[in-house]
């Protein structure tokens, strides 16, 4: 007797996980010098500038630059897509050749067209303000305007972020 209700717990024990736990969304892995940006085309070279969609029905779209992230949810460009999940790379903790994806909506973005990146936007990306202000104490002549994501969408909507795309 004692035996079948442990043989029968164990079978049940799968189960009971997965009707507990909710399917748990996280970014998809990067391959540098392989994956392109389906806006620019670009082949993503340095991982801590990229950002990422994963849509509706599991494809995941790889960018070389927060601009081009933005400017292809706002329609300027790329293929149809509907967005399930959004990632951007977090500069401070991200190397060249691997990112480390933080949701966009928890992101903190500091903008500053001097600040090189891959497609010219200015934008870096932080998983807080307090990393972001780190990263601008050691590199005060960086200082710009601190966004939040949705701020980021809103100025798009009037003008492209990537310079000489969109409209």
């Amino acid at each position: 007797m004692q035996r079948r209700t442990i043989i029968k717990g164990l079978l049940a024990l799968p189960l009971g996980f997965g009707l507990l736990q909710p399917a748990l969304a996280a970014a998809r892995p990067l391959r540098v010098g392989v994956d392109a940006c389906p806006y620019c085309n670009m082949t993503i070279l340095d991982a801590r500038y990229a950002a990422q969609m994963v849509t509706s029905t599991g494809k995941v779209y790889q960018y070389d630059d927060v601009g081009c992230l933005l400017d292809h949810l706002l329609g300027y460009g790329g293929p149809q897509a509907t967005p399930k999940e959004l990632y951007v790379a977090d500069f401070a903790t991200s190397e060249r050749r691997e990112a480390r994806f933080i949701p966009t909506q928890e992101a903190h973005f500091l903008f500053n067209e001097r600040i090189r990146t891959p497609m010219g936007v200015g934008l870096l990306a932080f998983s807080s303000s307090t990393a972001l202000e780190a990263y601008l104490k050691e590199r005060p002549q960086h200082a710009g305007e601190k966004l939040r994501w949705n701020e980021l969408l809103a100025r798009g909507r009037k003008q492209a972020w990537v310079p000489g795309y969109g409209r």
